[in-house]
């Protein structure tokens, strides 16, 4: 992985709170390291937050605070820091020193009320509607090389290049086309002699299936780093392969996955699109927005993005195999006609990153893609690449509210009345 860089055009965000304890801060201990004092409510057993080890202040969204304020209130519970250890305890037990669990405060409490399911918890625990979906969010596209001929080894490039993503604060990361198994670019005619029928077997044994080993590694990889993964793979479903794009969301689950419907002409004498013309395209709800996406080729057909956009869209997935002008424009189209966020994301390969023959004349340096990858705005701005230039990371702070903005335009041109020059001329002759 030669020379990784990371870009990044983020827009321009507003300072976080840092209020402690006020509007959207918690304290959740004494700041000086000493060991509160003992209250009454500890004499009586009571567990509060001084049960808990010392702790440094910290802050939390003020899209939370509300929430963890109903909460409290539901579970009669004395404190915020009581609600946080409450709520821990729950999800992630392993992670809280030994000692007791907050409980609700039975004397205060009505006896109607149920304080192990409190009416907020289908909130908290839910995939998270009310989480504000309508907010900014950090998107990556990786602009790599596969590792052709070791799918082992693109699994392990593409966790090191998620982890650099995840910290860096993305929160959904989109590959490239047929990242896993490699893009076919050296392969050759079906049926074309003996050598090149081997190189064929070893592309299908590159390939994935899912559900199979790889798949679950790409899983946890997405679950280690928290983050949301669009993956292009090579899928061996039987004797037919497939260039699929898998979705996973940050606990490793996977949300679903999408094949591509129109390989081209050359793709065809090694990818199938058996049996996916009649399928309907998948959205996903999640807390960074509606998210879909079509492959390469696939995007050229109006119907299917018209599907996409009829199901709100908010997010466009686009991996790809081309790092021409033409298919920036037309990415470009596709934001702005759908109202959503395009990720575009291609490899960056060399002539080295494919099996040459050693009669093979020719510069190994030489460029067989040049990524070209980028991020589009709803308005049709480019807010991060296009790179030609090698392998990087190109990010971007997305924010969901512009999609509102740009329907609500496009509304406003469509309720314009058109033709006025040509009713004006159809009085004149009249």
């Amino acid at each position: 992985m030669e020379d990784l860089h990371v870009l990044a055009v983020p827009t321009p965000t507003k300072q976080k709170s840092t209020a402690k304890t006020t509007a959207a801060g918690i304290e959740a201990g004494e700041t000086n390291g000493s060991s509160p004092p003992a209250t009454a409510s500890r004499r009586r057993g009571r567990p509060t937050a001084s049960h808990l080890p010392p702790r440094k202040k910290f802050s939390v969204s003020t899209s939370w605070y509300p929430l963890l304020v109903q909460l409290k209130n539901e579970l009669h519970l004395r404190s915020l820091a009581d609600t946080v250890h409450w709520l821990i305890h729950r999800v992630r037990p392993d992670l809280l020193p030994t000692g007791p669990t907050p409980k609700p405060d039975k004397r205060s409490a009505p006896e109607a009320s149920d304080p192990a399911e409190p009416i907020c918890m289908p909130i908290l625990q839910a995939e998270a509607r009310l989480l504000i979906q309508k907010r900014s969010i950090r998107a990556t596209v990786i602009q790599a090389a596969s590792l052709f001929f070791d799918t082992p080894g693109t699994l392990d490039k593409a966790e090191r290049l998620i982890a650099i993503a995840a910290g860096y604060g993305s929160h959904l990361i989109v590959f490239p086309e047929a990242f896993v198994g490699g893009y076919p670019r050296c392969m050759p005619p079906v049926d074309s002699g003996a050598k090149d029928d081997e190189l064929m077997l070893k592309y299908r044994s590159s390939a994935i299936e899912v559900p199979g080993p790889e798949f679950e590694s790409l899983g946890k990889i997405a679950a280690k780093h928290r983050v949301y993964l669009v993956m292009g793979v090579v899928e061996r479903s039987g004797k037919v392969l497939y260039s699929t794009m898998l979705f996973f969301d940050p606990a490793g689950r996977i949300l679903g996955q999408q094949r591509k419907m129109f390989p081209s002409p050359s793709e065809t004498a090694v990818w199938s699109s058996e049996g996916q013309c009649n399928s309907s395209l998948p959205l996903y709800q999640t807390i960074v927005g509606n998210v879909g996406g079509l492959i390469c080729w696939d995007n050229i057909f109006p119907l299917l993005r018209n599907e996409l956009y009829a199901k709100g869209i908010e997010i466009y997935c686009a991996p790809n195999a081309d790092p021409g002008e033409m298919w920036r424009s037309a990415a470009v189209h596709i934001a702005v006609e759908g109202s959503c966020f395009v990720l575009s994301a291609n490899q960056f390969c060399r002539r080295k990153d494919y099996p040459l023959a050693a009669d093979q004349d020719g510069d190994s340096n030489e460029i067989v893609c040049a990524g070209g990858s980028f991020i589009v705005s709803p308005s049709g701005t480019i807010l991060s690449g296009p790179d030609h230039e090698g392998e990087c990371l190109l990010s971007a702070d997305i924010d969901l509210k512009e999609i509102d903005g740009a329907k609500s335009k496009l509304m406003r041109i469509n309720q314009t009345e058109n033709n006025v020059d040509a009713r004006a001329g159809s009085s004149h002759g009249s």
